[in-house]
């Protein structure tokens, strides 16, 4: 199991909101919310990605307080559409998402070495760290900027022509 965090992993979860608001200012609702394969916006990834964050946090919160506890995997798709936060616009949805980063940034920063070697037991993934769980918070965020990166792109590939071919 891994201890320690891997290079710019709380740099990469403290800046995604922004990254986020970077990539989607200025954008008419039709790039906004053109849907990926999977039928998903970019809207609806960043309503994932604010919805995913308590439970993240509440995560290390009980690896910090409990001796390697019981940490249940949740259905992320049934958990989203009961929060309701796909129907928010995108603008409030940056706004909460960066709030809920922020707050939290200084708290991941001060722990310890010994507090990312905390372990916990996933009901799925098994034995994880504090470490491997904020890494892996930080892999999530960075696949969803891709996500939304590929989904903002097609409508603009619509209009492309012989373009297509490269």
């Amino acid at each position: 199991m891994a201890n320690t965090l891997e290079p710019g992993t709380l740099e990469v979860i403290a800046s995604t909101p922004a990254v986020l608001r970077a990539l989607t200012a200025g954008l008419p609702d039709a790039i906004i919310e053109a849907r990926d394969g999977d039928n998903w916006s970019a809207r609806d990834i960043v309503a994932h990605l604010l919805d995913r964050w308590p439970s993240q946090r509440a995560r290390v919160r009980l690896m910090l307080a409990e001796v390697n506890p019981i940490i249940l995997d949740e259905d992320e798709v049934a958990g989203l559409e009961a929060s309701g936060l796909r129907q928010r616009p995108l603008a409030w949805l940056l706004d909460e998402f960066e709030r809920a980063r922020a707050a939290e940034a200084a708290a991941f920063r001060a722990l310890s070495a010994a507090d990312l070697a905390r372990t916990g037991q996933h009901s799925v993934a098994g034995p994880i760290t504090i470490a491997e769980l904020l890494n892996h918070v930080a892999y999530h965020d960075l696949l969803h900027v891709q996500q939304i990166a590929g989904t903002l792109a097609l409508v603009p590939n619509a209009g492309r022509g012989g373009f297509g071919v490269f």
